[in-house]
């Protein structure tokens, strides 16, 4: 009897239990569905009509923005990401653009390096992209412990506000277009001669003769060229021998990175030659960055794709690791090595992950966060034959010199 008892206490429980997380599931379902459709209103003032086209802003990093007002008093580029479901500032940007606080997020959200938090939201009167007037955009803040932050060197426009307009980006003519898509006839005109990729955003199809056929996302805001899961990682290293390299992504957290060169993908019968294709274990997803876009004319219209062969492609090493074998970038607030090639010349002479670099070849090119955001210490580490890296490590300084033997 009090065994039976027991029983249907638990019981009782558990049910309890079960009604709170379901409830809590269709408060955060609504919640997600409104917070939608108050974005989707931010473009509710744009005319039917609208145009407009610009010169095309892409970053050394390879990412695309646009040149924006924000609550009419400040002006800044924002970077354009189509997988970032809402958009993404630091703190202390926020408080720059006087952005009030508005509610903090029901649901946690995961970010690219697997850390789970409750955003913080706030929202700003309007964004300014020429003659058109966003309203009420709501962007996320990213503090100081979220593995985003020292990524983010720039505030992103994430897809909750790119998805209810249409940008079109010719790469050959430098030009990037905005325009409404609540005029159909525009949309035509801007798509005539374009592939449609239906759900191109979320699902884009490529083949090549190493991989035959994957399915990615296209991602704008990933700094590669093409991503694979661990399936297409299987099949490519029994053609091709890839190049191996430890990748620093955080405290706690070191990839093995496989990065396969010189591979030709099609996507609706275009060829895109010269891709390089990288396996990250902790990542494990397909994906295609901005630098696989830099190599098309596309369109962004909701959540679908329309795509182009580009007139020339130009060739770019932004995906690859340098000649050298290593990578700097920013960590806990410092230039460090956060990338070295398994045996090669930079490990070989010394280097180790996460050391502090104080200084490059005597301080020929700067070492601070405007020269690895705006890709000027990277693009001279890519064009060197040889450095000289002056390096802090458990608090003690020390000089290495890389050189690359033709």
């Amino acid at each position: 009897m009090k065994l039976k008892k027991i029983v249907c206490t638990l019981f009782k429980v558990l049910l309890v239990l079960v009604v709170i997380v379901f409830a809590y599931f269709m408060y955060a379902v609504v919640w997600i569905y409104r917070f939608n459709a108050d974005q989707k209103r931010t473009v509710e003032n744009v005319d039917p009509d609208f145009y407009q086209t610009s010169q095309l802003v892409r970053d050394p990093n390879g990412y695309f923005g646009i040149i924006t007002t924000i609550n009419n008093q400040c002006a800044d580029t924002l970077l354009i990401d189509t997988q970032a479901s809402t958009s993404l500032a630091k703190q202390e940007v926020l408080d720059r653009y006087e952005a009030e606080y508005w509610k903090r997020k029901p649901i946690p959200t995961f970010n690219f390096y697997k850390q789970a938090y409750f955003s913080k939201l706030y929202r700003v009167n309007e964004i300014g992209i020429g003659d058109c007037m966003l309203k009420d955009v709501v962007f996320t803040s990213v503090p100081k412990d979220n593995g985003m932050y020292n990524a983010l060197y720039r505030t992103v426009l994430g897809r909750t506000i790119i998805e209810n307009m249409g940008w079109k980006f010719d790469l050959d003519k430098n030009e990037m277009t905005l325009f409404s898509l609540t005029n159909e006839e525009l949309l035509k005109r801007e798509t005539e001669g374009f592939t449609l990729v239906k759900n191109g955003i979320n699902d884009l199809s490529l083949y090549g003769e190493q991989t035959d056929s994957l399915q990615l996302m296209f991602d704008l805001g990933s700094n590669y060229d093409l991503l694979i899961d661990k399936t297409v990682y299987e099949k490519l290293r029994k053609q091709q021998t890839p190049r191996r390299y430890a990748f620093f992504r955080r405290e706690g957290l070191i990839d093995t990175v496989e990065e396969f060169q010189g591979i030709t993908m099609y996507c609706n019968g275009i060829a895109i030659p010269d891709c390089t294709l990288d396996y990250i274990p902790s990542i494990n997803k397909n994906v295609a960055g901005n630098i696989f876009a830099g190599k098309l004319n596309f369109i962004l219209v909701g959540e679908d794709l329309y795509i182009k062969q580009r007139t020339d492609i130009v060739p770019t090493d932004q995906a690859q690791l340098s000649v050298l074998g290593l990578r700097l970038n920013l960590r806990n607030n410092a230039v460090c090595v956060t990338a070295l090639e398994i045996n090669g010349l930079a490990e070989t002479a010394g280097l180790m992950l996460g050391d502090k670099v104080i200084a490059v070849d005597n301080g020929a090119v700067s070492i601070d966060e405007m020269s690895v955001s705006s890709g000027k210490l990277e693009r001279y580490i890519q064009q060197a034959d040889s450095l000289t890296l002056e390096i802090e490590r458990n608090g003690e300084r020390k000089n290495y010199m890389i050189v690359h033997n033709e």
